[in-house]
């Protein structure tokens, strides 16, 4: 390998996201490196957390859009 292609390779560079969680990685970047999301945040690694959106499907509008005209054909 040509040494003056590559970049230096740092070890054990410490790396700090929002939510706290700290962490070791390798990488070209020195120094500690600060992140917004991680692995211990991030909604698509852990679904526990992730907030769930109830969506209703076609049968459910369809029914409720009947209830709400027999409602109207009653008054």
């Amino acid at each position: 390998m040509k040494k003056w292609i590559h970049g230096n390779y740092y070890k054990d560079v410490d790396v700090t996201c929002i939510c706290g969680a700290t962490f070791k990685i390798n990488t070209t970047v020195p120094g500690p490196l600060k992140v917004e999301t991680c692995s211990q945040c991030h909604p698509a690694f852990n679904k526990d957390k992730v907030i769930k959106k109830v969506v209703k499907g076609r049968m459910e509008k369809f029914l409720e859009k009947e209830k709400k005209m027999a409602g109207m054909k009653k008054k």
